[in-house]
């Protein structure tokens, strides 16, 4: 097994540089990978992606390196993700399955691309101001205030709707209160001459 070689696979995604291994990675092939990584970093690559799904044999000292790379870059404002679901990688990785950005393919790391672009956002309030918020609590805060932006967007439109009903029955009241008071003065008209003859009572106050 240890004859065979680590096939390497290097390329240029946007802004990520993508690196798929695949067949067994064996200690001898720790430095390799470490001196082609760290270069990416010193070049100003801040966001690599690892593709360890191809791998059929991993060696104990592989995590840790990987490890000693993520706080090199993390330093950096960078990240590296790694792609894999197979048992043997899975096994070696475990340990640090809290720390790393674990996805299972490609896809799933595009998918969820919105997410980590909160944790990040999220990461750099931290440092700014403090506060301490992580994932998930940054997407339950979103969703909430999502929320009370919608409600109060509802209850705005709510008194809008008052407000036009209310200014309906005022002009419909105007509106009664000019009817009434024409009325009125035409029945004094009709009735005037009659008072004028004597024939009525002033009952009808002007």
């Amino acid at each position: 097994m240890l004859s065979e070689a680590l096939d390497i696979m290097i390329e240029s995604r946007g802004d990520a540089i993508w690196m798929t291994l695949s067949g067994p990675f064996n200690k001898e092939q720790v430095p390799n990978i470490r001196a082609k990584i760290e270069g990416f970093i010193q070049d100003g690559h801040r966001e690599l992606v690892v593709n360890l799904d191809g791998v059929t044999i991993i060696h104990d000292t592989v995590a840790p390196m990987f490890l000693n790379l993520l706080n090199l870059v993390k330093g950096k404002d960078g990240d590296i993700k790694l792609i894999f679901k197979n048992e043997v990688v899975s096994n070696a990785f475990s340990p640090y399955k809290n720390i790393f950005s674990i996805f299972p393919d490609a896809n799933n790391l595009y998918s969820k691309r919105f997410f980590h672009s909160i944790r990040r956002t999220g990461i750099s309030l931290t440092r700014k101001t403090g506060i301490r918020l992580s994932a998930p609590v940054a997407i339950f805060l979103l969703f909430i205030l999502t929320g009370w932006f919608i409600s109060l967007g509802v209850i705005i439109n709510m008194q809008k709707k008052q407000v036009i009903a209310q200014e309906a029955e005022i002009r419909e009241f105007q509106q009664w209160e000019e009817k009434t008071t024409m009325e009125l003065d035409e029945l004094r008209n009709r009735i005037k001459p009659l008072k004028q003859l004597g024939l009525i009572l002033d009952s009808i106050p002007e």
